[in-house]
């Protein structure tokens, strides 16, 4: 693997860890008691993030996470680097499950095997002999 790809693959990780960090955050600051029912209009939700240390930090998280996806965008063709998004919905699935506690079905489960799959294939076709 060329250094060019290999550091591109740890900048789509970092970019989707902080967007995972950052649903998470935002999750568990909505979650919050009080939180949801006052969220009625764009208004009342930004108040509600200005209020919420665990929503600012989901923000800051996404900024982050922007950042390192906009040096991926720099490095690799749009058709190789967006596919990679698909990890935010396995390790979305992931956090939900082990951090927040959500029930997660066998059905979804198989649905992020088969996102998996696709993921491996994409990394594949980015070799010597898939690209």
């Amino acid at each position: 693997m060329d250094s060019t790809l290999a550091s591109s693959l740890l900048l789509i990780l970092l970019s989707t860890a902080f967007g995972v960090a950052g649903q998470t955050a935002l999750k568990m600051g909505v979650s919050q008691p009080g939180v949801a029912e006052n969220a009625t209009g764009a208004l009342s939700i930004i108040g509600l993030i200005f209020k919420s240390p665990l929503m600012m930090l989901g923000l800051v998280f996404y900024a982050a996470g922007a950042l390192a996806w906009i040096a991926v965008l720099a490095r690799l063709d749009l058709s190789v680097a967006y596919p990679f998004l698909a990890l935010n919905f396995v390790l979305v699935t992931l956090s939900s499950r082990f951090i927040l506690g959500e029930t997660v079905p066998p059905l979804r489960w198989l649905g992020i095997l088969v996102i998996i799959a696709g993921i491996l294939l994409v990394a594949k076709s980015t070799g010597p002999q898939g690209g």
